[in-house]
């Protein structure tokens, strides 16, 4: 009986040594965490950037047509062919480790929700903020922004329910960082005179490296108003004046 309870703490010493001596490993290893990231789904300012490239810059999310975002947009901002700026700031955690990269999915209304005739109907630009001086970055200037997948879903692009989704990665996402991705999107008219309204949405995000993990996004909109005031000025596109 004696011999059995001694060879039986023997095992068990023997096995808690290989537990301790892997514990290290553990401990230095990274894992992805959905809960290192905040994400912030905004619209540029529509009066600090040219329409015809895109631009605009984060900064300290002020408020304003002339300020730096904008929670909502109006269509006497933009023309036919315009590219609309849209604005993600990422915050990562200071208590994260490694570096992360996510992906986002994003969802642009390819109809507008009266008569047709306008859309976000193409992702023509993703990248990194940081030819902007934006100051809503600070990090070490390694990231990157990938567009992986761009389809129209659900219809044809004018037709209600049709919608414009974009994957994207950003890598390199590091502790106590702040990263504003941009996303360009070309407001396509087919020559019909729209009504009503038409939404940019983030509708999904998640860690995709060093491993899986989801980021909540709650709901997060940018409400584009009153699409009949978009300006066309192309003869071939425009509608005939009534």
């Amino acid at each position: 009986m004696l011999r059995k309870n001694s060879t039986s703490r023997t095992i068990m010493a023997l096995l808690l040594g290989v537990i301790l001596v892997g514990q290290p490993l553990l401990l230095g290893k990274a894992f992805a965490a959905g809960g290192d990231f905040s994400l912030d789904f905004t619209a540029a300012a529509p009066l600090t950037y040219d329409h015809t490239t895109g631009g605009g810059a984060y900064n300290d999310r002020t408020v304003g047509r002339d300020k730096d975002i904008v929670e909502s947009l109006e269509g006497g901002d933009f023309a036919c062919g315009n590219l609309v700026s849209f604005l993600t700031q990422i915050q990562v955690d200071p208590a994260a480790s490694g570096a992360q990269t996510i992906e986002l999915i994003y969802e642009f209304t390819a109809h507008s929700t009266g008569q047709q005739g306008v859309s976000l109907g193409d992702i023509v630009n993703v990248l990194i903020n940081y030819g902007a001086g934006d100051t809503g970055i600070s990090d070490d200037g390694g990231s990157t922004a990938t567009l992986t997948s761009e389809s129209i879903l659900n219809k044809p692009e004018f037709t209600k329910g049709s919608i414009l989704q974009g994957k994207i990665t950003v890598n390199d996402l590091e502790s106590g960082e702040d990263v504003v991705l941009r996303i360009d999107v070309r407001i396509n008219c087919n020559g019909q005179s729209p009504t009503g309204n038409m939404q940019a949405r983030l509708s999904g995000a998640a860690v995709i490296a060093p491993a899986g993990s989801a980021i909540s996004v709650g709901d997060q909109t940018v409400p584009f108003k009153h699409v009949g005031d978009i300006k066309c000025t192309d003869p071939k596109v425009c509608p005939p004046p009534k």
